[in-house]
């Protein structure tokens, strides 16, 4: 009987080993193309609703997909089976995924933990030419197999500004970030601006570290107008954080409701870290009636919020890129934004801006384009104009061009 249960176990074991195996023995014997470069790309940024790490790497990997000189192979989560948490977004057709496929079986804790075991085993079969991670750093299951890679840094807000961070985050970020920059055979910053602060923070070798700009949001049609919105509104778009400092735009609509302004303030976004105090206040704002809150919008909406608002103000104290000054702008909202890091590089002269705090500057510059059709025209016209510096095409054609570059060491 002991005997029987022995082989009645490694029956079960091997047959639950069976896609691993599986997987392993399909890489190994994989053809490869020599005239292609061979992609790795972390999708861990889709396993969540996804915002904008998420939305870049979507937005990249749809043009890359479609070339005929690369080959895309998705890396994310080892195991396939049902308790794999779902991707938020389809993957374009031609992406593979390398993974253990237990779907239709019931893999036990130890088959799972084998596949993550197996994972970096699995990525080197692969055979990539280099892994690319577009959320600052590799996990760590995708970094071991990673003979060569290339990162993309959005923003350095943990160096720039620690104090408006999480202390996890905070940490997590200090400890990885060396480490990737390091091993790094090239750095994509989405800025001149992030580029700058890269080179000044960690003395990196200027030739790795290439500023290549993200496009603009692609046109899509508005859903159904389901959101109830004031006739006239100032709109705020963003998860509600220190760095994003609402808590100047709140007091800046509170001197334009002293001096008779009678529109509204629409905060459209999920209440993030640290932000008791700013949820508070719009509680006992004295205007608190004239400010509608909405939490997380899905991007249907989003068309109607911006074209419906009297004026768009990103009033951040500090951004990467700032992706939605380009969203305002494509949906034909004047924008108004602070005056620090990438946003007059991205906003150009199709925005108007305001010191970085200062309420009552950005509470003059909300009246003036309210109340002056010509200026607020002329704003428009000029934010469509600045989205024809930006081009996800282009971003796509100077990614490959470094892929080629590294991949070719």
């Amino acid at each position: 009987m002991p005997f029987r249960r022995a082989a009645e176990s490694a029956v079960l074991l091997a047959g639950s080993l069976e896609p691993i195996l599986l997987a392993l023995w399909r890489s190994l014997r994989a053809p490869r193309s020599s005239s292609r470069i061979r992609v790795g790309v972390d999708i861990h940024p889709f396993y969540e609703p996804l915002t904008g790490v998420g939305w870049y790497l979507h937005f990249l990997l749809e043009r890359l997909a479609a070339r005929p000189d690369l080959e895309i192979v998705a890396l994310g989560q080892p195991v396939l089976d049902a308790a794999t948490p779902p991707l938020h977004i389809e993957l374009p057709p031609t992406v593979r995924q390398a993974r253990f496929d237990f779907e239709g079986r019931a893999p036990t804790r130890a088959t799972r933990l084998l596949g993550r075991l197996a994972y970096p085993l699995l990525i080197r079969l692969e055979r990539c030419d280099l892994i690319f991670g577009a959320n600052y750093f590799l996990p760590r299951s995708i970094a071991t197999a990673a003979e060569r890679r290339v990162i993309t840094v959005h923003d350095l807000t943990y160096r720039r500004h620690p104090e408006l961070l999480q202390e996890e985050t905070l940490q997590n970020l200090s400890r990885e970030m060396l480490r990737e920059i390091t091993r790094a055979d090239a750095v994509i910053c989405v800025s001149e601006s992030t580029r700058r602060d890269l080179i000044e923070f960690y003395e990196a070798d200027p030739r790795r570290i290439v500023a290549i700009p993200s496009g603009p949001p692609p046109s899509r049609p508005a859903g159904h107008p389901a959101l109830q919105l004031p006739a006239r509104y100032v709109l705020f778009v963003s998860t509600i954080e220190p760095r994003k400092d609402l808590d100047t735009l709140l007091r800046a609509f509170e001197i334009l409701k002293d001096g008779g302004y009678p529109g509204a303030l629409v905060i459209a976004g999920r209440v993030g870290w640290k932000s008791e105090a700013t949820v508070e206040r719009i509680q006992k704002s004295r205007w608190s009636r004239e400010i509608v809150r909405l939490d997380y919008v899905e991007r249907d909406q989003l068309p109607w919020l911006y074209r419906s608002a009297e004026v768009f103000v990103l009033p951040s104290r500090y951004e990467g890129f700032g992706f939605p000054l380009l969203e305002a702008m494509a949906e034909g909202a004047p924008v108004i934004a602070a005056s620090n890091s990438s946003l007059p590089e991205v906003g150009g002269a199709g925005a108007l801006y305001f010191e970085t705090g200062d309420a009552e500057g950005l509470a003059r510059l909300i009246a003036k384009v309210a109340n002056d059709p010509l200026l607020r025209r002329n704003l428009i016209d000029a934010g469509r104009r600045n989205l024809e510096r930006f081009s996800w095409d282009r971003a796509a054609e100077q990614t490959v061009a470094l892929f080629r570059r590294v991949a070719r060491r």
